[in-house]
């Protein structure tokens, strides 16, 4: 068996690029800045040297949770704008946003979100009953005017009961008219087989 020389170590196939472990010193009023400019440059990892401590006991543990707390509103706006089905086009920002600032207006702007939401939720609904009674108004209607003229041949059979002998009308003080009503509505689809017993 035949073994293929590439000129290669026989672990160079395996290794990543040459890489460099750095420890780096920045004043705490630069540390934003420098972090977000080696971000930019991409060519660095960070390394955690507080693993022994709890999210509680680390520094800026309440910007983080303030970052975290911003990410979910971002997922948030992004969920509904593919729920809208919009497109977004990337733009470059010239304008610098402080932390405070951007967090007050991504506050604002889900609150309006979810108000706006929750009012296409009632509209909808609102929607959906107005349909529902104009259905009845429209089928009732119909019942009516294909009844209509049948109404008077059930008021005549009531005025001859009237003349006979009626116990139930006599019982309720002599009344010789009746009323008849209807009662018209939508129910549930789930609920229409006790309806129909």
């Amino acid at each position: 068996m035949a073994c293929l020389d590439f000129g290669f170590e026989s672990t160079d196939l395996w290794r990543s690029e040459e890489m460099e472990l750095v420890s780096l010193m920045i004043p705490a009023e630069n540390a934003h800045d420098t972090v977000y400019a080696l971000g930019e440059v991409g060519l660095l990892q960070f390394k955690d040297l507080n693993q022994d401590k709890s999210a509680f006991q680390r520094n800026f543990a309440s910007q983080v949770k303030r970052c975290d707390e911003m990410a979910r509103q971002l997922r948030f706006f992004y969920d509904q704008v593919e729920k809208a089905g919009l497109l977004v086009k990337a733009t470059i920002h010239t304008k610098t946003w402080e932390f405070d600032e951007l967090e007050a207006r991504l506050e604002e702007l889900e609150k309006e979100c979810v108000e706006s939401n929750n009012n296409m939720e009632r509209l909808q609904r609102s929607y959906a009953e107005l349909v529902e009674l104009q259905l009845v108004l429209e089928k009732a209607g119909a019942f009516f005017d294909s009844r209509t003229g049948g109404r008077f041949e059930a008021a005549a059979e009531v005025l001859s009961y009237a003349d006979g002998e009626s116990p139930l009308l006599e019982a309720q003080g002599g009344d010789k008219t009746a009323k008849i009503g209807f009662v018209a509505g939508t129910i549930q689809q789930e609920k229409l087989n006790s309806f129909e017993r």
